[in-house]
């Protein structure tokens, strides 16, 4: 069972490397994921989810099962608002501060006497505690968790912040007490007071977290468009009356009526009406189509001009816009192995730098002044920013799997958004996904004394059991040959080879030649028409009747436009492309010619493809790319399964990414998408990793450099905002040209 909950109380990476330590600890819990740019959790678990939500309290935060996979970001929304409002507090009674403090000596501004540290110390120091308090009181939650965290053994940023804003704030009010103790040392007691920082510490780290949270939420806009795409209310006709309901109350069966300029609320069908449709929400594809009596609709798509009566057969949590939604929600909540690196450097982060703190702390007490250590020491502390890390991967993985779901493309995980991104050997399918499936009848040729009437009624026969396109095709040209209608019974499928049926009684075979060798049927003598209808790239179908083959009928496919300038631009991108299919060889190599694919490996049963695919995959990370429910164990068996959007549910239940416009060229910009992503996530982790291996050393004075702490405060700030904002240039995703896809590093 896999369960998402939302988790409360984490600031850092540190915090999300805790809760799941604490929940991956629990017998029966097989996996466990936490995004702290979510605050969720997705576990895969056998034991009660009562027992995880015990074990996050155990740990010092809170859990819950999160229902609504929609409002994924809603808990970054809140923190956003909590934000902007302790930060507008504090800025006002940081300025006074300032102004006390800085502009006197630095602008020098204009300061009553009172306030003057030569005439009346104590007064300046005091009013300094009176302003800087207010501050830590408003921010006081940094201290409660970063209180807490040392507590549970496991400090994190809040502790970082804690003991960075406290010590300025304590070390003011020893400074305080001496010079009422001593006055008449108060004066120099003033001029070493920094009770500032404290406040700025806490006012700047404040301002980060809200322009983090802000570009945090810019992450959700593509989760959050799909769901305001379900209108709010419905028009249901009832008894001939049209009447107005919540869409949460429609039920299956219920009858519609759609106008133009209105989202359709459900999955169902058109009983009257012709429409034209947006299908963007669900394809990616904005042109809009024509829709009319016995055509499928979907929710969330726009009515552009008609009025439909439908009939509503998916309501909910059961369309496939939730559908879209939670498979992006799911993703984002999830963990890409890159981010493994991330993980344990967080693990280790706040005690390392608590230890630099201390031994820099010592080290400047000893060669200067205590005032000089302490002020190192706190810019140590707060110029440190583990979130930064914790956000690195998280950020890109959301920003890039809502463009996709906008561009029709639908990655289940982040490990598959990697995975995208890692290929180097593309394996396809060849009907459905090269090709249309849109198969025609472009010949025949029947034994001798076998008439063509008799060859297609057989055919017919057989094939009207299977959804095949090569059955369809040939159920449809017997329309034109005969009208007899055999009894069938006993009907099966040979998978990979063809359909068995008793026809009028009579054991009936229409397949490929490996399907006529298996029972041992000859058909050499057909075998020049075979060859025939092969070379052209047709496939063919033996049809046998007892003992006896009553013919060969050729099919031909069309070539999708799009599959050779896809095919191109795969190889422009470094990666070799092997067709495989169950196909004859000479139809397989025959558009393997005609689209430039290097490898063909054809007349492939489903677990022969699973294990060519699996072959390739110890060559280097492999896809592959199909639409049948005969691909299904290939695509499980590829390092990155691809369904088009089009094809069975067991092929797209496999897979990794689906592609709902059905296109190859979409599979060239998942790619693209995937290495854009790795691109983003190296970036995010090197300017982290840069970040602190500059600026601790900086804060610490190892370049004869005084960092004061306010400064070094703003820069952990930014620091985090830098990388989600690095992230959101993946929101700029283009589908690319050829000339434009590159290879992979």
């Amino acid at each position: 069972m896999k369960t998402t909950f939302r988790v409360k109380g984490m600031s850092c990476a540190a915090c999300a490397a805790h809760v799941e330590g604490a929940v991956a600890a629990l017998d029966g819990v097989e996996s466990v994921s936490v995004s702290l740019l979510t605050d969720s959790m997705r576990v895969e678990h056998s034991c009660d989810a009562q027992r995880i939500i015990e074990a996050v309290a155990r740990a010092g935060f809170s859990a819950a099962v999160q229902e609504n996979r929609a409002a994924v970001m809603s808990p970054v929304i809140e923190k956003v608002k909590d934000n902007r409002r302790n930060f507008l507090l504090s800025l006002l009674f940081l300025l006074p501060l300032l102004y006390l403090t800085m502009a006197h000596h630095m602008l020098h501004a204009p300061l009553p006497s009172l306030f003057t540290p030569s005439v009346h110390p104590l007064i300046y120091m005091g009013a300094q505690l009176l302003l800087a308090i207010p501050v830590v009181l408003i921010n006081r939650h940094y201290f409660v968790r970063g209180f807490f965290a040392v507590l549970r053994r496991s400090p994190n940023m809040d502790t970082l912040i804690m003991v960075g804003s406290g010590v300025a704030l304590v070390h003011g009010a020893v400074l305080f007490v001496l010079a009422v103790i001593h006055p008449q040392n108060a004066t120099e007691y003033a001029m070493g007071l920094y009770v500032e920082a404290s406040a700025m510490i806490l006012t700047l780290v404040t301002l980060g977290k809200m322009l983090e949270g802000s570009a945090k939420n810019k992450t959700s806009e593509a989760i959050r468009a799909l769901s305001a795409l379900t209108p709010t209310h419905s028009h249901v006709v009832k008894d001939g009356v049209e009447v107005e309901i919540p869409t949460g109350e429609l039920t299956v069966g219920d009858i519609l009526r759609i106008r133009a300029g209105e989202s359709i609320p459900a999955d169902g069908v058109i009983l009257e009406g012709d429409v034209s449709v947006n299908e963007a929400s669900i394809t990616g594809e904005s042109l809009p189509i024509d829709k009319s009596e016995g055509d499928k609709l979907y929710c969330g798509c726009t009515v552009y001009n008609g009025t439909v009566l439908m009939r509503a057969e998916s309501v909910g949590e059961d369309t496939s816009l939730s559908a879209v939604i939670r498979m992006v929600s799911e993703a984002a909540a999830s963990k890409a192995p890159i981010a493994r690196l991330a993980d344990a450097v967080s693990r280790y982060f706040v005690p390392a730098v608590t230890l630099i703190a201390l031994g820099t702390f010592i080290g400047w007490w000893i060669a200067t002044d205590i005032g000089t250590a302490l002020s190192h020491a706190i810019a140590v502390l707060v110029i440190s920013c583990p979130c930064a890390l914790g956000l690195a991967t998280p950020t890109a993985i959301m920003t890039a799997t809502g463009r996709g779901a906008q561009m029709g493309i639908l990655i289940k995980s982040a490990e598959a958004l990697e995975a995208l991104g890692h290929v180097r050997y593309v394996a396809m399918d060849k009907t459905g996904t090269l090709t249309r499936a849109e198969m025609k009848v472009c010949g025949s040729k029947s034994a001798d004394g076998v008439s063509t009437e008799r060859l297609f009624a057989v055919a017919r026969a057989l094939e009207s059991g299977s959804l095949h396109p090569i059955a369809n095709a040939i159920t449809e040209a017997a329309e034109a040959y005969t009208a007899d209608r055999p009894t069938v019974s006993d009907f099966c499928t040979l998978t990979g080879l063809g359909v068995f049926a008793r026809v009028d009684g009579k054991p009936c075979l229409a397949g490929n030649a490996a399907l006529m060798e298996e029972y041992e049927l000859e058909y050499e003598h057909l075998k020049n028409a075979a060859d025939a209808f092969e070379e052209i790239g047709a496939s063919t179908v033996y049809v046998s009747a007892g003992e006896d083959i009553l013919g060969v009928i050729g099919v031909a496919d069309t070539v999708r436009e799009e599959s050779g300038t896809a095919v191109a631009d795969l190889h422009r991108m470094g990666m070799l492309t092997v067709l495989l299919t169950g196909d004859n060889r000479r139809a397989a190599e025959h558009v393997a010619s005609t689209l430039g694919i290097d490898e063909v490996r054809a007349g492939m049963l489903p677990e022969e493809k699973a294990k060519a695919v699996l072959s390739l995959g110890e060559r280097g990370k492999t896809a592959m790319i199909g639409d049948g429910i005969n691909d299904a164990p290939s695509l499980s068996a590829a390092t990155v399964g691809i369904a088009i959007g089009a094809g069975a549910d067991a092929a797209i239940e496999s897979a990794d990414v689906v592609l709902k416009r059905s296109s190859l060229s979409d599979a060239v910009d998942a790619f693209a998408l995937g290495r854009a992503t790795l691109r983003n996530i190296r970036q995010n982790l090197f300017w982290a990793l840069f970040y602190n291996s500059i600026g601790i050393p900086l804060a610490a004075g190892a370049f004869g450099l005084n960092l004061p702490p306010s400064y070094a405060a703003l820069a952990m700030s930014l620091s985090s905002f830098c990388v989600v904002c690095n992230a959101l240039r993946l929101r700029r995703f283009r589908r690319r040209p050829a000339a434009d896809t590159e290879k992979a590093g």
